[in-house]
């Protein structure tokens, strides 16, 4: 009889250590982990880098001072604003900043699904990613606790020797010490579905060494592989299983509820200051002392107005979503 991957959400973050590499799965707020960020930052984690892009998710963690360090391709709250933690702690030189090319984190991920050290690519040739004065890897490097996940170079040129199409840009696997993935359903063996986008996730967890899934549902492995065609990650790559309903919150989660636009409008009011994130994160993460808390401190009938509604997959403003 095969075990059980399920955990609680407090047992799974209780895995990450100070100056991990975590990426996060979905993308701007769409299946974003909120509800294993904000534990992260109750269980007051330090010295992170993470991978990836950054939206809410990844500015709570630096607002709660877990980061010490982002290398990515993309920093905004979708249609919410630049994320403005990260914004203010760059500026204030608090946080190192590795830039990559949108098109090279795609690649890099697909590299380490593949088992390749690396892959080649032009998509950066002739932009300041590839400019030796914003070179912050080094800089990434002395902060993470698995340096070796990290590349020792950001990039290598060289001429193209099979095809003579000249100079081509070799860009390294991406690895990381934990990927956190939020997904609709997940069964107790570790095996995942994921509805609408896969965004990276699917590329994601196989160059990570720990993989947490936290999820609306869990339900049977025998229900998920009545129709295995729709399961996009195997059990084999998941360590441990979370049931987290809303877990995505104030995001949106594709045929389970709708973004809560207010709530994502009032985190860019509060966290234009950091004296306003501190007043937010004591309102929805520190008095809340979980995630239970935190549901119940929503409420239940603002969370039933953000209810999907079948056949869209989310909530058609007209039919009483959140304005």
């Amino acid at each position: 009889m095969k075990k059980s991957k399920i955990v609680t959400l407090q047992e799974a973050i209780q895995e990450i250590q100070d100056g991990d590499s975590v990426f996060f799965g979905g993308i701007v707020e769409d299946r974003r982990p909120i509800a294993a960020v904000c534990e992260m930052v109750r269980q007051q984690k330090r010295n992170l880098v993470l991978l990836g892009t950054c939206s809410m998710s990844g500015d709570i963690l630096v607002g709660g001072g877990c980061l010490g360090a982002y290398r990515g391709c993309y920093s905004s709250n979708g249609a919410f604003g630049i994320s403005p933690n990260l914004k203010r702690w760059s500026e204030e030189g608090r946080l190192i900043i590795d830039d990559i090319g949108h098109l090279d984190l795609s690649l890099g991920l697909l590299a380490s699904m593949a088992g390749s050290p690396f892959i080649a690519t032009k998509s950066c040739l002739g932009t300041d990613v590839l400019n030796p004065e914003y070179d912050n890897l080094p800089k990434v490097r002395e902060i993470a606790r698995s340096k070796e996940l990290l590349p020792a170079k950001k990039y290598q040129l060289m001429e193209d020797p099979f095809y003579d199409m000249g100079t081509v840009q070799l860009f390294p696997a991406i690895k990381c010490d934990v990927c956190i993935c939020h997904v609709q359903q997940a069964g107790e063996e570790g095996t995942v579905r994921i509805d609408g986008s896969l965004t990276f996730d699917h590329f994601a967890v196989h160059g990570a060494k720990k993989v947490i899934i936290t999820a609306e549902q869990v339900v049977s492995e025998e229900f998920l592989r009545r129709d295995p065609n729709r399961n996009q990650i195997p059990c084999t790559s998941v360590d441990m299983v979370v049931e987290a309903p809303w877990g995505a919150h104030p995001g949106q989660v594709y045929n389970f509820y709708d973004m809560d636009i207010p709530f994502l409008q009032d985190y860019a009011k509060h966290c234009a200051t950091e004296e306003g994130f501190q007043q937010w994160a004591d309102t929805w993460i520190y008095s809340t002392k979980n995630h239970e808390g935190y549901l119940d401190k929503l409420g239940a009938a603002r969370l039933e107005r953000l209810r999907a509604i079948p056949p869209y997959g989310y909530r058609p403003r007209k039919q009483g979503g959140m304005k």
